[in-house]
């Protein structure tokens, strides 16, 4: 049997597509935008934190490497006394406590060829400019990390406000048909169905509750400042797609051959690889240093004073290395290992580079035409829960209609709003790994969100 319920078609519509009107002056006002949470993340996030201190240390790298082409001085200077004991007996027995001896020498050497320190030297400029490149990839990684988090707590929010206008429905049709039922038109049976569905949405809404406290709990342990709310997400798309037609595939591939901070860090490591393997390698080659030292010594023993000593010496000096043990050779070979397995890791970053900024590609392109596609399923859905309304008043529908319609249109809005995000997070994506992200891409984000 089919029971008719006298509910209010504009007032059942409006609890169902309302929520989509957003005063401006309480949107400005409702919580965190995308860009501010980037910046209190940009001061407080542990991750660029330590990226950036290990920054700072990496710009001494070169200065260090260098330091072992300048000449090496040193000064060395000996004060002290001593002196000797004579006998056996207790006659004979002499302490004499006399003798003192004072030297201060000053020597510097300066390498003439040594392919060992010559390594070092561009192993220092390698190391630095890693660290510089993995700077890079840490503040470029830190847009895709805020965006992430903002994101994820877009989600449980949509969804808790897409619930909540459930609620206001289903509760309606419960108290509808518990009226109906009262007054004889109704049957037991739609009460239960409207009921169940009220808990079911009830749990799903205490789930959302619970995602968006831990995705807030992130975002503001990454940003470090309370973050009570985010503002709210709009179901509106843009005109055209972020990505301009002329920005093909092949554009961005070959952007990020020249510009993404994570191939050059990989790029970087090699050339550190590289130069060990030259240190290494320089085991086996002789080297050659001008050397000098100039001495002074004041010698008193036993109260005789002799004359002060002065010396000089300036020379060259030749290593030439015969056999240590096969060590050289062995190290040669672990570091030529190295090298390889850093190359390797290059062709591996190359190739997965490649591979993200296809799915990044797809995923701004193919996203922005499924968002069209379920735009225009929302639609479709809000006119199927009017004309599932108009057969319920008609007496052709029942309560299980209305409340099926109103889920359809329920996962409809939600799947429009997350392959938004999905979007969104793609052409974050984009830009980062080709090294292009900056504040007015991230600008240009939240004005779509």
């Amino acid at each position: 049997m089919t029971h008719r319920y006298r509910y209010s078609l504009p007032v059942f519509l409006g609890l169902c597509v309302g929520w989509v009107v957003i005063d401006p002056a309480l949107a400005a006002e409702a919580g965190l935008s995308l860009t501010a949470a980037y910046d209190a993340s940009h001061l407080n996030d542990p991750t660029l934190q330590s990226a950036t201190h290990a920054f700072e240390a990496s710009r001494h790298e070169e200065a260090i490497g260098r330091a072992g082409l300048y000449p090496q001085v040193s000064l060395t200077s000996r004060y002290g006394y001593g002196g000797r004991t004579d006998g056996g007996d207790d006659r004979s027995y002499v302490n004499s406590n006399d003798y003192q001896a004072n030297s201060v020498t000053l020597a510097a050497q300066q390498p003439l060829y040594d392919k060992a320190r010559w390594a070092a030297y561009q192993e220092g400029k390698a190391r630095g400019q890693l660290g510089n490149q993995l700077f890079d990839v840490a503040g470029q990684t830190l847009y895709d990390r805020v965006a992430k988090g903002y994101f994820e707590v877009a989600r449980a929010e949509n969804e808790i406000k897409l619930i909540a206008q459930q609620k206001v429905v289903i509760s309606g049709l419960v108290t509808q048909s518990k009226k109906l039922y009262q007054g004889g038109q109704g049957a037991i049976t739609d009460i239960d169905e409207a009921q169940a569905r009220l808990d079911l949405v009830q749990a799903q809404e205490a789930e959302a509750q619970a995602r968006r406290t831990a995705a807030l709990r992130a975002l503001s342990g990454r940003a470090n400042v309370p973050i009570d709310d985010i503002q709210p997400m709009h179901e509106e798309l843009a005109a055209a797609s972020p990505i301009a037609p002329e920005q093909d595939l092949p554009y961005w591939t070959a952007i990020a051959r020249e510009a993404s901070p994570e191939l050059a860090s990989r790029l970087a490591a090699v050339k550190v690889a590289e130069a060990q393997a030259d240190s290494q390698r320089a085991g086996h080659y002789p080297t050659l240093s001008l050397t000098t030292q100039l001495t002074r010594r004041e010698t008193r023993q036993y109260e005789a004073l002799d004359p002060r000593q002065d010396t000089y010496y300036v020379g060259v000096q030749l290593d030439i290395p015969l056999y240590r043990g096969g060590g050289v050779r062995a190290s040669v070979a672990k570091a030529e290992a190295q090298l390889a397995g850093a190359q390797s890791d290059y062709d591996v970053q190359r190739q997965q580079l490649a591979e993200d900024i296809e799915v990044d590609y797809l995923g701004v392109v193919a996203g922005f035409a499924k968002s069209k596609a379920m735009q225009r399923a929302v639609e479709s859905n809000q006119r199927a829960l009017v004309s599932t309304q108009k057969g319920f008043e008609g007496g052709v529908r029942s309560t299980v209609d209305i409340l099926d319609a109103q889920q359809r249109l329920f996962q409809a809005r939600r799947d429009l709003l997350n392959t938004k995000l999905d979007m969104l997070q793609s052409y974050v994506s984009l830009h980062t790994h080709t090294g292009q992200m900056n504040r007015a891409v991230l600008e240009q984000v939240q004005s779509l969100f």
